[in-house]
């Protein structure tokens, strides 16, 4: 009997659809299709639970329900109390509906979330219990097409399950694996985070390059479900328990001139059971001298308005310039920045390789063109 397909989607952040469709073409999973803020792609429970354990890059992942044509309140009830949500939802459930309507007739979010929870209390037989976990089931009405989805993965998968202290304005762990895939980083050469904050980069490098599953500590939606099978879940983590690499070959060091953050940070990376694969040091990345082999240097330096610094940054973006140009002048050499004007303070010859929004910024991955400083003109 041919196995039955359900269709996905990995939500991603926006100009990373095709980093996580890499990722999943990696996985085996095939065919994908990106869209604008994800990648369609199909399979059964087994490519539903390895997309949750092993992308680095995506957001969440939804299972398609079905889709469907409504005009009316008593046509979109109808139609939804047919849908198979005993598939996704146990009877008692209490599951939260959100929708949202682009050109339809139906233009009332509210009415129309209002309306799919009483459909779906009918389809499950049973209203929902007021305690347990919270099922997401998403409606979305675009030109009276409704399309409907549950959440498969729960709490966000940035939430990696190794996060125990935070600094001021984390990166979030998708966009920082993001960007270590946008620069062709893959575990194979040295990775130095010169402004290290709570970890996120040198963490994720770590688990990147030792080849964990960054889900591989946290739980997900999907193991409430009725259908949820424990047995392959448990042998998906030992396939992973068996791939991870023990001796990475590649050094990983996390600098910051911050003691807290670096306490921090080392809490986080022993949570995530990569402490030995970091070499974590206080010092200021003025004074950072390159190791002897070469490799990427990155950071994520502060922004002013995501920080609330008041100051001039321009003199620390020069000095940044500066330890590129210099010690690490034969390295590959990247940079988050919000502005042009703080990257030509830097006074690098940067182009921009990846946009994306941070803490409701929108953020540039920089990286140095060539060698050395720009040339003054």
């Amino acid at each position: 009997m041919k196995q039955r397909l359900d269709r996905y989607f990995a939500v991603t952040q926006p100009g990373f659809e095709a980093l996580c469709a890499a990722e999943l073409v990696q996985l085996g999973i095939a065919p994908v299709r990106q869209l604008d803020g994800g990648v369609e792609f199909e399979g059964g429970l087994r490519e539903l639970y390895q997309a949750n354990l092993w992308l680095r890059t995506a957001s969440r992942i939804l299972v398609r329900v079905g889709d469907t044509h409504v005009r009316d309140f008593p046509g979109l009830y109808r139609k939804l109390v047919k849908m198979p949500w005993g598939r996704f939802l146990r009877p008692g459930s209490h599951f939260e509906v959100r929708a949202s309507c682009h050109r339809s007739r139906l233009s009332h979010s509210g009415r129309v979330a209002e309306t799919a929870t009483a459909a779906i209390e009918q389809a499950l037989g049973s209203v929902p219990a007021a305690h347990g976990s919270r099922p997401l089931v998403l409606i979305r009405l675009e030109d009276d097409h409704c399309q409907l989805s549950v959440d498969s993965s729960g709490e966000l998968l940035h939430r990696r399950g190794y996060r125990r202290a935070a600094v001021k304005a984390p990166l979030r762990e998708t966009l920082a694996a993001g960007v270590l895939l946008s620069l062709g980083w893959h575990g194979d050469k040295a990775l130095v985070d010169a402004m290290t904050g709570s970890g996120t980069f040198a963490i994720e490098a770590a688990l990147l390059a030792s080849n964990q599953p960054p889900g591989r500590q946290r739980s997900f939606a999907f193991m409430e479900w009725p259908r949820y099978r424990d047995g392959l879940w448990r042998t998906l983590l030992e396939r992973a328990d068996r791939l991870r690499i023990e001796a990475v070959p590649i050094k990983i060091r996390a600098v910051d001139r911050n003691p807290g953050a670096i306490e921090s940070a080392r809490k986080n990376a022993a949570a995530a059971g990569v402490a030995s694969l970091i070499e974590f040091s206080v010092q200021s990345m003025q004074t950072l001298q390159a190791p002897p082999e070469t490799g990427l240097i990155v950071c994520n330096p502060p922004y002013g308005e995501r920080l609330g610094d008041k100051g001039d940054l321009a003199g620390l973006y020069r000095e940044l310039g500066e330890l590129y140009a210099g010690e690490f002048s034969s390295w590959q050499a990247a940079l988050l920045c919000p502005s042009t004007p703080l990257a030509q303070a830097t006074g690098l010859n940067l182009q921009s390789i990846l946009q994306f929004t941070n803490g409701g910024l929108n953020i540039s991955l920089m990286q140095r063109k060539g060698r050395g400083k720009r040339p003054v003109c």
